[in-house]
């Protein structure tokens, strides 16, 4: 969850002149804020709109709003409130990674690759810029550009702290495409630390092991990921791969069971 950027305002009293419109954008952002945090997503987007009513440049709220409208796939809604916050100002660093992050998920690379050095530039200890300016270079085709970025922002999640699961698999995934193998596993291996329970990294760890030729511990890896909570991996992925895998160690029978269990859940999905 991207971090949202808290105000505080002092209230008007009763029978005083009228509040100005940037403190009732204020106060409405506010009232947005704490709707936000309570997953009160359509009273949020109200609020918002009262925000932007008063001011309709108010940078808080504008990017508010769009957070809300990528998370609920209305790009158009996103698109117009952070091409507002960008042009209102322009040295806003959050509105310029927002902005990044949502050319990246329109698959507008070059454009992404702008607003995000924009967003780094301004505010060069905020990881989530590099992690994507490192997604992005995966995109173009340049995993050596895109290991580089997410090795900074690893450093950067741990220099507050502890890095994220999903940067760490995202920085496995480029060494890995560049067949730095042991770096990988080493990565994969400190995921596994921060959350032994991912399903995402239990499956990433098996396609790891599948590519080193250890066959059997990318079956076990794989078992290990099917039975865990729902991630971004599916259980056919996992299948899949277990198929592979199974094959590959010589156990042609469990192969030929995983295949059948592939058939059957895309019969469901078919009904």
């Amino acid at each position: 969850m991207l971090p949202i950027t808290v105000f505080a305002f002092a209230g008007a009293a009763a029978g005083q002149s009228p509040i100005p419109a940037a403190m009732r954008a204020q106060q409405d952002y506010e009232k947005a804020n704490a709707l936000f945090e309570q997953h009160r997503l359509p009273e949020s987007m109200a609020a918002l709109d009262q925000a932007l009513g008063a001011d309709a440049n108010y940078i808080p709220a504008l990017t508010l709003k769009a957070k809300i409208a990528i998370g609920a796939d209305r790009l158009d809604i996103a698109g117009e409130c952070l091409k507002r916050a960008v042009t209102a100002d322009p040295s806003s660093w959050y509105a310029r990674f927002l902005y990044g992050f949502w050319y990246y998920l329109r698959d507008d690379w070059s454009q992404a690759l702008t607003e995000l050095e924009a967003a780094r530039k301004l505010n060069p200890k905020w990881a989530h810029t590099p992690l994507y300016l490192g997604l992005t270079y995966e995109r173009l085709g340049d995993p050596q550009k895109a290991a580089i970025l997410a090795g900074e922002a690893i450093r950067l999640e741990e220099a507050e702290g502890a890095a994220d699961v999903n940067s760490l698999i995202a920085y496995a995934r480029v060494l890995q495409v560049l067949g730095r193998l042991t770096e990988c596993g080493n990565v994969l291996n400190k995921a596994l630390e921060v959350n032994p329970r991912s399903r995402d990294v239990h499956f990433a760890m098996a396609r790891l092991l599948l590519r080193k030729g250890d066959a059997k511990g990318a079956v076990k890896a794989a078992e290990e990921a099917l039975p865990l909570p729902p991630e971004d991996v599916t259980d056919v992925q996992i299948r899949y791969l277990l198929v592979r895998a199974y094959s590959a160690a010589g156990e042609d029978e469990l192969a030929a069971a995983q295949a059948a269990a592939i058939r059957a859940a895309e019969g469901q999905e078919l009904k």
